[in-house]
């Protein structure tokens, strides 16, 4: 028995041993902290164009980071506007590869949709890109110095459902007529006309066409089926129609600016004037650093501020449009389009 529990001790020993060695032999990975991904951007200054939607318009690419083992990086491409240290960036995730390219209509969208950007406008975005080995070591993860490039988004038109204005005032055309939209899609249908004559007949109609059905005049401010609407008095008229019930009403606007960055304050509006060719209310004014505001006919009752500041003017008076330095700016006010109206405000 002696002899047997010998045996069995040092077989024990003997194993302990083993897993001691094969302890010892064990390799253990431990990463160490990867240089930063050198950013580049094949083209700095976006003029964007509607044409080239489906295009690639420009193509973020980075060297690898090695963390100094084989492993699987993950790469996030973040996009924001300059000075806004990346507080509320685009995020892409661009997976393992090396570099990301975006589409014209893709790149219009973020910088429309989310970084809010206004149409027609330059501005300057900065651009990084961050590299993890996963959420378990996100202290190892490592950011790019930033890329900057200039990006110049285009305006996307929202189709509404719509009526046609033909008239004397176009040829009577229905295919080439000025348009009402009705952004509610309940019927209610508005937008702005141009009536270069003294006298104006016209009509709604609910196709680009005389196919579909049109209206005309009911009585004053109603909308029948015989004879047409008459509008007296050139000008720049503020066109309604409720076809739910068959009224219609108009308005002349003319259309100025004023806030704490003009001369006149809120009290004194600067005239813009109309020009017929490109469809827009515009003026050269020297402004401070403040705030405007567009509004028709010296009175609140119809006033345009941008509280997002996505260069569309908010319809519900919704804030006030900033302006961050002084000087001398082309200002441009566009209500031609029902539904899509813009605005720019450009210093010299």
């Amino acid at each position: 028995m002696i002899k047997y529990r010998s045996i069995s001790v040092f077989a024990s020993l003997m194993a302990l041993a083993v897993m001691s060695a094969c302890e010892k032999d064990e390799i253990k990975t431990i990463a160490t902290p990867g240089t930063a991904a050198v950013l580049s951007v094949n083209q700095p200054v976006l003029d964007l164009n509607s044409a080239d939607a489906d295009k690639e318009a420009v193509v973020f690419s980075w060297t690898p980071v090695d963390y100094g083992f084989a492993s699987v990086i993950s790469y996030t491409l973040q996009l924001d506007k300059k000075g806004n240290n990346f507080q509320k960036p685009v995020e892409i995730n661009a997976g393992s590869a090396l570099k990301k390219g975006l589409t014209t209509s893709e790149i219009n969208g973020l910088m429309i949709n989310k970084l809010k950007l206004a149409a027609g406008q330059a501005a300057e975005v900065e651009a990084r890109v961050i590299s993890s080995l996963g959420t378990s070591a996100e202290s190892m993860n490592t950011v790019s110095a930033t890329q900057g490039l200039s990006v110049k988004p285009y305006f996307v038109v929202i189709v509404y459902p719509a009526i046609y204005v033909p008239g004397s005032h176009q040829g009577w055309v229905p295919d080439k007529a000025p348009k009402l939209v009705s952004v509610k899609d309940d019927k209610r249908f508005e937008g702005y006309v141009y009536f270069p004559d003294e006298t104006t007949e016209f009509k709604f109609t609910n196709a680009p066409n005389w196919n579909e059905g049109d209206y005309g005049s009911g009585g004053p401010g109603k909308l029948g089926t015989s004879g047409n609407l008459t509008q007296k008095g050139s000008g720049y008229y503020l066109l309604k129609a409720d076809l739910n019930n068959s009224t219609w009403s108009s308005l002349k606007t003319i259309w100025g600016v004023l806030g704490s960055a003009t001369k006149g304050g809120w009290d004194k509006d600067h005239d813009l004037a109309y020009d017929p060719k490109s469809g827009a209310w515009t003026a050269e004014v020297a402004l401070t650093q403040g705030e405007v505001k567009f509004r028709a006919n010296d009175d609140w009752t119809l006033a345009y501020g941008d509280g997002n500041a996505d260069g569309v003017p908010d319809t519900l008076d919704n804030g006030n449009i900033k302006v961050d330095a002084a000087g001398t700016y082309i200002i441009s006010l566009n209500l031609s389009n029902a539904g899509n109206y813009t605005y720019s405000i450009t210093k010299k």
